[in-house]
């Protein structure tokens, strides 16, 4: 390993840090900070796969639930492709160190393409389908090397911090110090915080021991941990945002909105959230779209959606808010359901009559209404009867029915007919009343119709009002 930083040294492709005290190195006090204010680090694991160490290893990740880019070479994965697929199972990626860990600066490209080329062709066979990432055996890179791997569709991947957890013996502590001493904030830099650790050397055991307690100390610090992207760079986590909601809101209080992710990410993310009647037909909530933001690190949002009163009495409403991807967000498929309780009584619904002369030949109607005292936001319906006075049967055509009043609206006639009599006639009445009503309140129940002597010709029907009295 010296003499593959000495060759790192002399490519100008590998920038390695000075190592100097971090703030979170060994002996420092822990400071908490913002998660992911300091930027990313990419946790790989060379020489692997171990039938023994890498299945202990993925067991810590997935529990720290930390992702990590696998570089395996490819006579380890044909003894252990169990190892192997557990961590491509468990969605870690996985890049190629070649056949036989060989230093490719000393290899004709023949033999580079031979020790890439077979170990592809291994995960392929045991059901692994590879990344383009490569990892150079000790770092070693030169043109001839670069030119092979951009000729094939290669990416080759250093780092910027050497755990040297490689070295025998070298114990937890010391790993996790070195990592901490090396790591450096970098809230642009693309290609920083690449840790190089070993899941197949024989201090690897080593090396499971210390992930926590560094996971740890990282997150303190203000980092979050990325795999690599198809250009080797840390890739910025990309939080999953769900919504939640007041379940139910009494008309004139606000409903409670709350976005959560379900983990920080190191730039600044967003996410549309949006509202649909799913119980009404009307817009009875403040906004349809809202575009939320998280700054670096932030992980939740509050929010609040007016529920005006519209003084309608109604049934319940429910509106359903869900979430559209706006910027380095998933949004979940999960729908909040707001129920909206109405606080508004009920109309009172009266009868009005009215005078009408007959007509000698034809039917007339008669001024017959029924009348909300305000408006409902609810079909209103109202069992509407005639009862003789002194016009009978042969005067009126008797009613005995429903009559419905549309939400939104105030009144609405009563189909009851005059029959043609007599221009000689008296006058004559007859009553019309409320026998039952839904989603509406009695008042006025009954009311009088005069009718008049037919005319030559027939006069118009004149509407009485009646007093009201509403209960």
């Amino acid at each position: 390993m010296r003499l593959a930083l000495a060759a790192l040294g002399t490519t100008g492709l590998l920038s390695l840090p000075a190592v100097a005290p971090a703030s979170g190195a060994e002996g420092a006090p822990p400071h908490h900070r913002t998660p992911c204010s300091r930027g990313l680090v990419a946790l790989t694991f060379d020489d692997g796969p171990s039938a023994t160490v890498t299945p202990r290893l993925v067991r810590v990740l997935e529990r720290l639930d930390v992702p990590a880019t696998f570089f395996m070479v490819g006579s380890r994965i044909a003894s252990a492709p169990d190892a192997a697929r557990l961590v491509a199972r468990s969605g870690f990626a996985i890049g190629n160190h070649t056949w036989a860990h060989t230093d490719l600066t000393i290899q004709t490209p023949a033999e580079m393409r031979a020790a890439l080329g077979d170990t592809e062709r291994e995960l392929l066979r045991i059901g692994i389908t590879p990344t383009h990432l490569v990892r150079p055996p000790y770092g070693a890179v030169d043109a001839g090397v670069r030119r092979v791997l951009g000729d094939d569709g290669y990416v080759p991947v250093l780092w910027t911090v050497d755990s040297r957890d490689w070295v025998p013996g070298r114990k937890p502590r010391a790993i996790v110090a070195t990592v901490l001493g090396e790591v450096r904030p970098h809230p642009t830099d693309p290609a920083a915080n690449i840790v190089l650790q070993h899941d197949g050397v024989t201090n690897s055991p080593a090396t499971v021991r210390a992930l926590p307690e560094e996971v740890a100390r990282l997150r303190r610090l203000g980092y979050c941990f990325a795999a690599l992207d198809t250009l080797g760079h840390p890739a910025p986590p990309v939080p999953v945002a769900s919504v939640t909601a007041t379940r139910t809101v009494l008309e004139g209080h606000p409903a409670r909105v709350t976005v959560r992710l379900d983990r920080p990410t190191s730039r600044p993310t967003s996410v549309v959230v949006w509202t649909q009647d799913v119980a009404t037909t009307r817009g009875d909530h403040g906004w349809s779209r809202r575009l939320v933001r998280f700054g670096v690190g932030e992980t939740l949002a509050r929010l609040t959606l007016p529920v005006p009163r519209d003084g309608l009495d109604e049934d319940r409403e429910k509106v359903a808010l869900g979430l559209d991807a706006d910027h380095g967000i998933r949004p979940s498929d999960h729908q909040a359901l707001v129920t909206i309780v109405d606080r508004d009584g009920p109309p009172a619904v009266a009868v009005r009559g009215g005078s009408v002369d007959e007509s000698a030949t034809d039917d007339v109607g008669a001024p017959v209404a029924v009348r909300l005292s305000h408006p409902s936001g609810r079909e209103v319906r109202v069992r509407v009867r005639t009862r003789d006075g002194s016009a009978g049967a042969g005067d009126v055509r008797a009613f005995d029915g429903w009559v419905v009043v549309p939400a939104g609206a105030r009144s609405v006639e009563v189909p009851v007919a005059v029959l043609p009599g007599p221009v000689d006639e008296r006058t004559e009445t007859f009553r019309v009343q409320l026998r039952e009503t839904r989603h509406a309140v009695l008042g006025d129940a009954e009311a009088t119709v005069t009718v008049g002597p037919a005319t030559s010709p027939p006069a118009r029907a004149r509407l009485v009002p009646p007093r009201v009295s509403w209960s």
